[in-house]
């Protein structure tokens, strides 16, 4: 029981240190954020996204011609991240170098589950302030 709570005191000694790592909210909150920027408000990528998530059966399928034409809105996509690695870590500088999974997910009348997974990087550091900054995000 003793090694225990010393376990626990140990982790919650850790969890009050600063929020800087590549799975911290604040850093899935702001690539997040830069998705949706990005790709989600802007028209040409969000539409691309789309096409590559459906494919071929986008141009040879007459029940998506809606998408091609303008009479169907293309669904807004559900993002998340997943499988968040460090591929490296200075601890001098408290630099991250982190990669992860960015998730698509459509769903409307016509689309059910379709998803696109992309392979993203991006740097993590904490600032002189102790806040956090994301860099090099690049494979949205």
């Amino acid at each position: 029981m003793k090694k225990l709570l010393v376990l626990f005191l140990i982790f919650s000694f850790i969890g009050c240190g600063s929020d800087i790592s590549c799975d911290s909210s604040g850093a899935k909150d702001t690539v997040e954020e830069l998705v949706e920027i990005n790709v989600i408000n802007n028209a040409y990528e969000f539409g691309f996204r789309f096409g590559e998530a459906m494919g071929l059966p986008l141009l040879t399928d007459e029940k998506y011609s809606g998408y091609l034409d303008g009479s169907l809105e293309i669904p807004t996509p559900k993002i998340k991240l997943k499988n968040i690695r460090i591929a490296s870590y200075n601890e001098k500088t408290k630099f991250y170098s982190c990669q992860a999974d960015l998730e698509y997910t459509w769903n409307d009348k016509l689309v059910k589950d379709l998803k696109l997974i992309k392979y993203i990087s991006y740097s993590v550091q904490e600032t002189t302030d102790g806040d956090l900054y994301i860099s090099n995000f690049a494979g949205f």
